[in-house]
């Protein structure tokens, strides 16, 4: 994103006044130096769309196209996570949230729901599925858990204009260069028929569909199950949930093998095990005391297979033995608890009854989300890989914790606390000069 020499002064103060006594929404527009803010940063971004022609020409988007969708369009001020242009350079106030736990996500209310739900998706499409099922080697558990996960079986309606959506992350979202091709992308689906740009309503993040895909996942993976001639996202159940398991199966999903198991760990096993770059024979973890949580021991069959530990709230939660099959959940949404939630939900529907963790979700503290990124920071100043530096414990900035827990002998967790934070933060103030 280019610079801009914007005079700063009353204009600015303005708009941070704002976001300071109410850092949860947008700015208020009617204030007189907010909105000449707003016109500053407009005009911008209409400069930033036409510098997408090129692109757009490139995948055979024709000027028409181009003009006729993208004339007039206006940044959506609305959506959450925005980074406001600042008039001094590119990065300006944004709100941090607090790092939800992970026990939020996995309410048995809304499980129950949607996995009744879901098994009474499976006998209405069954036909449709028993083929999907055949040809891409998913599930109808998955594809259906994923369908309700995602949009409530279609009940949860996309409010967004998709374009805008796309366009207002392309330009101040936090990941601005993986939008500029979701926007040409979309651009395509107008040109090539697909959809029209009224059709085109999203998520906040742009996702599309009764399975939410972006605009690169339907060129690259929907397809026509149906049969009527068209890759239809927005109103053929069976296109929508073809086209998600062949996005699974296309991005590696083995059909011989489950999403993972819940697992119990012995008394003191070191929680810093746990990650895909840790994986061994499931018969290695049994040898180390892991044991399934249900349906009784191993079976024969299946010790060889490689498998992974995932403990997404530390020793503070359940703990799983995933497969390669839950990185693949993974690529659709890049969580652990988002691909936890679909496996489960998958079992419940296969299993036709409720199914409990066997491991309790136990408090856990929530630091905000900036105050987790400046932590990994100095973890990564110690040495440590931590994956990502976003404020997100993923599984190196979990397995990292451990580590620095043990060094400082406090209970291992491998889950942020308070506590390790202060103590990692006072180290790194103290080697300061």
């Amino acid at each position: 994103m280019a610079r801009a020499n914007w005079a700063r002064g009353a204009m600015l103060a303005a708009l941070l006044a704002v976001m300071a006594l109410a850092p949860f929404s947008a700015p208020a527009a009617d204030d007189p130096e907010v909105a000449a803010y707003r016109r500053a940063v407009e005009q911008r971004f209409a400069a930033w769309l036409q510098a997408l022609w090129p692109d757009a020409e490139a995948a055979g988007v024709s000027r028409a196209t181009f003009d006729a969708n993208l004339k007039g369009l206006r940044l959506n001020w609305s959506l959450p996570h925005l980074v406001l242009p600042n008039p001094a350079g590119p990065d300006g106030p944004k709100h941090q949230p607090e790092f939800d736990a992970p026990v939020f996500y996995f309410k048995d209310g809304t499980l129950n729901a949607l996995s009744a739900t879901g098994r009474a998706k499976v006998a209405q499409f069954r036909p449709a599925l028993v083929a999907i099922q055949k040809q891409y080697g998913v599930p109808a558990s998955i594809v259906v858990a994923i369908w309700g996960r995602e949009t409530g079986f279609g009940k949860i309606d996309a409010p967004h204009d998709a374009l805008a959506t796309i366009a207002t992350q392309g330009f101040m979202g936090r990941r601005p260069d993986e939008f500029r091709p979701q926007m040409i992308a979309a651009l395509k689906i107008i040109e090539e028929g697909h959809a029209t740009r009224a059709q085109l309503k999203s998520s906040w993040a742009g996702a599309m569909g009764y399975t939410q895909f972006m605009p690169t996942d339907f060129e690259e993976f929907a397809v026509d199950f149906d049969g009527d001639g068209k890759r239809d996202i927005w109103n053929s159940i069976p296109d929508s949930l073809a086209s998600t398991a062949n996005s699974l199966k296309s991005q590696g999903w083995d059909g011989a093998k489950t999403w993972g198991h819940e697992v119990q760990l012995p008394q003191g096993f070191d929680c810093t095990l746990q990650g895909p770059d840790k994986a061994r024979p499931i018969a290695e973890w049994v040898k180390l005391g892991v044991a399934r949580a249900r349906d009784g021991a191993f079976p024969e069959n299946k010790l060889g297979d490689s498998a992974f530990l995932v403990l997404p709230a530390g020793l503070k939660g359940p703990a799983f033995l995933a497969t390669d099959n839950f990185s693949v959940l993974k690529l659709y949404n890049n969580s652990d608890v988002y691909a936890i939630f679909v496996g489960h939900v998958a079992d419940m529907i296969a299993s036709n009854a409720p199914v409990k963790f066997a491991g309790a979700w136990k408090p856990v503290e929530r630091l905000p989300r900036d105050r987790i990124q400046r932590f990994q920071e100095v973890l990564v100043a110690q040495g440590h890989d931590v994956g990502k530096v976003d404020g997100l414990a993923g599984f190196k900035t979990r397995a990292a914790i451990g580590v620095t827990e043990k060094r400082l002998g406090l209970p291992l967790t491998c889950y942020p606390s308070q506590r390790v934070v202060d103590a990692v933060m006072k180290e790194a103030s103290a080697a300061r000069p």
